[in-house]
């Protein structure tokens, strides 16, 4: 079996087709089926069963095409490596963080690693954290700085950084601020700003209300992206928001709510995280030396 047999099944899965999958290749239809079929023919199973709308991969194609993912990432780690030994070059580091991770922890870091190695070039994605984890699991960035998952997997290898609490943070005129004693239901009527449905930190706050037999926060803006800026949305209004205390402190005009941690625990670890097994080049390595030298 070749390498370039597995890409061309990778390629029917991606593309739901043999059609597709051969136009996006440029080779033909009928010498991407024949490739299929001799990965087919070795394995002794089906990959592929037709359906309605395409190709889908079969029970034992499925288990195929994940090795095969896992495979294609291996190779490509080991070219990688290979490259690096024989150029001696510093490379890219393509490194993913979260907008709730305070700026100087990662552009300090990465001024740090531009300063130490001067053909060393960066691209940084800035995502949700969990929008990071499958761009990391696919070979899409070597590093990701992010809120560490409670429950963690072993296809992630996570170095610790530092442990951090969020607030619930409002306008510094925000009449909750001089309430002692203040409750989960002192929020009820509250309208939020908070990132989408499928991200942690608004699952947290909506189960902390549920559990107290509370509505869910009243939604007023929902956001698929996550920025200091977003704050001015509520300069001079009643709207609340979570943030990290070293994220709102630079904006004058907020303040987080005095809300005891058994309230609303949100208590996390922060930590930068790597796909399990990757090859990670000297400089990813060096990143994580310093992010790590930063905050002891």
């Amino acid at each position: 079996m070749e390498t370039r047999d597995l890409e061309y099944v990778l390629e029917v899965a991606a593309h739901g087709g043999i059609g597709r999958a051969a136009e996006a290749l440029g080779m033909s239809q009928p010498a991407l089926t024949k490739a299929v079929q001799r990965v087919e023919v070795q394995i002794g199973l089906p990959l592929f069963e037709r359906t309605a709308l395409g190709m889908r991969p079969t029970q034992a194609g499925a288990a195929f095409i994940d090795r095969a993912r896992r495979i294609r990432l291996e190779y490509e780690d080991a070219l990688a490596e290979m490259r690096g030994i024989r150029t001696g070059e510093q490379g890219v580091l393509r490194l993913g963080y979260s907008p709730s991770i305070p700026n100087p922890v990662v552009l300090d870091a990465c001024r740090q690693l531009m300063q130490e190695r001067p053909v060393a070039r960066l691209r940084l994605t800035r995502r949700m954290a969990r929008d990071l984890m499958d761009p990391l699991l696919a070979g899409e960035l070597d590093l990701a700085i992010a809120p560490v998952p409670r429950q963690r997997t072993e296809a992630f290898v996570v170095h610790d950084l530092f442990d951090d609490t969020l607030a619930v943070v409002a306008d510094e005129s925000h009449p909750l601020h001089g309430k002692r004693g203040l409750r989960l239901a002192d929020l009820v009527d509250q309208e939020w700003l908070l990132p989408g449905a499928h991200i942690v930190l608004r699952q947290q706050l909506e189960a902390a209300f549920q559990q107290r037999g509370l509505p869910p926060p009243n939604l007023r803006v929902e956001s698929d992206f996550g920025s200091a800026s977003l704050f001015y949305l509520m300069r001079g209004t009643r709207m609340l928001s979570i943030a990290g205390a070293q994220m709102a402190r630079p904006l004058a005009g907020f303040r987080a709510l005095r809300l005891s941690s058994e309230e609303l625990d949100l208590r996390r670890r922060v930590g930068v995280i790597a796909r399990a097994s990757a090859y990670l080049s000297p400089l990813a390595q060096r990143m994580v030396a310093i992010l790590q030298a930063q905050v002891k």
